[in-house]
């Protein structure tokens, strides 16, 4: 055998091997990548089925923290809305409910009048002319010294409120003229206004008024006299009430949130307050009564809110409109003004910028 066939014979024996070491390494791969597929099979399966798991615990955590959710907003509360208008009547505005009434005056008026007793006046104030505006309070009252009391409490905004009242008060203190042989000889007459809004006339809780000298702030008349309580307004903590005001603003404001009525200790009326307040002590006619007033306080409640939100969303709207209305037109102005500063006639800017001579003239 020649040298060249011996060279040919080793590289094919070599090459051979060389073959068989690649096939089998060939092989080795595809063991590997077959078990390596199983795993990501069985890896991707147990990280889907994870997934599953953790969207169906999810899902069972979501459906519970409704049904609880659901269950603390179906609870019904223990004491009724002060500000709904039958619930109000049922705290204030009956003979058995007259000495909560007296103390909240007594309260407002510390140290200026006290009120021993009242009577339930009618609250209607009929119109002297048959075209003219009568007045119906929500509650007329006098104490034992003829003195009258307005208690009027106002849930929806009213741009006018303040006036209103004051011609509430004017309407009580002209019906005093009916008798035959007055000689202008006046009662006091009090307006005690409870609003659950902001007036935009005030940033206080308590807003007093009184007929007083402009100069000197001397109080000129006590026949005539308005309180106004905006409970917006008022945010103090349980913690932070001071006055038997703040018990009195607190217990009303938070009522219907309440499971029991704070400050039974400081003041003992409060437990009246608590058992008239309590819906469960209510009678079949003043349960469907308050219910019904209750729905319709809640729907206006609703009624205002969406008005609110689309009221915005119309101002974020047109905002959005006048600005780029504005923005073409100050781009107008500078585009004018630079073909003005480059010597281009005044038709071409006119023609391009819709200008008039005038408007050009003075860029």
């Amino acid at each position: 055998m020649g040298i060249f066939s011996k060279i040919h014979a080793y590289v094919l024996i070599k090459t051979r091997r060389e073959f068989i070491h690649l096939r089998r390494l060939l092989m080795q791969t595809r063991r590997l990548l077959e078990i390596l597929e199983i795993g990501c099979f069985v890896t991707m399966n147990f990280y889907f089925y994870l997934l599953i798991f953790y969207l169906f615990l999810n899902l069972h955590i979501l459906l519970f923290g409704q049904n609880i959710l659901r269950t603390f907003s179906m609870k019904k509360s223990v004491f009724i809305n002060p500000f709904v208008d039958r619930g109000f009547k049922i705290l204030f505005g009956q003979e058995s409910s007259k000495e909560l009434l007296i103390e909240l005056i007594n309260d407002l008026l510390e140290g200026e009048h006290h009120v021993e007793d009242l009577s339930y006046m009618d609250k209607e104030n009929p119109s002297e002319t048959t075209d003219g505006r009568g007045t119906v309070f929500d509650l007329l009252c006098k104490d034992q010294d003829g003195t009258f009391f307005i208690v009027e409490l106002q849930n929806a905004r009213q741009t006018y409120f303040y006036e209103r009242a004051l011609y509430y008060l004017c309407r009580t203190i002209v019906s005093q003229g009916d008798r035959g042989d007055w000689e202008f000889e006046l009662v006091p007459v009090y307006g005690i206004f409870l609003l659950n809004f902001r007036s935009g006339k005030t940033d206080k809780v308590r807003t007093d008024l009184v007929i007083a000298d402009r100069e000197t702030g001397e109080q000129k008349s006590r026949n005539f006299r308005e309180i106004f309580i905006e409970f917006p307004l008022f945010n103090k903590t349980e913690a932070e009430c001071e006055t038997p005001l703040d018990y009195w603003l607190y217990n009303l404001k938070h009522m219907e949130q309440l499971e029991h009525l704070s400050f039974k200790g400081q003041k003992a009326l409060f437990v009246r307050l608590e058992e008239l307040a309590r819906i469960a002590n209510m009678n079949k006619k003043e349960r469907a009564e308050y219910e019904a007033a209750l729905k319709i306080y809640r729907d206006n409640e609703n009624v205002v809110t969406t008005a609110r939100r689309e009221g915005k969303e119309e101002g974020r709207e047109e905002g959005i409109a006048i600005g780029k209305a504005e923005g073409r037109a100050e781009g107008i102005l500078i585009t004018a003004r630079l073909m003005k500063q480059n010597g281009i006639s005044f038709e071409q800017i006119k023609l391009c910028t819709g200008l008039s001579d005038e408007e050009i003239q003075n860029l």
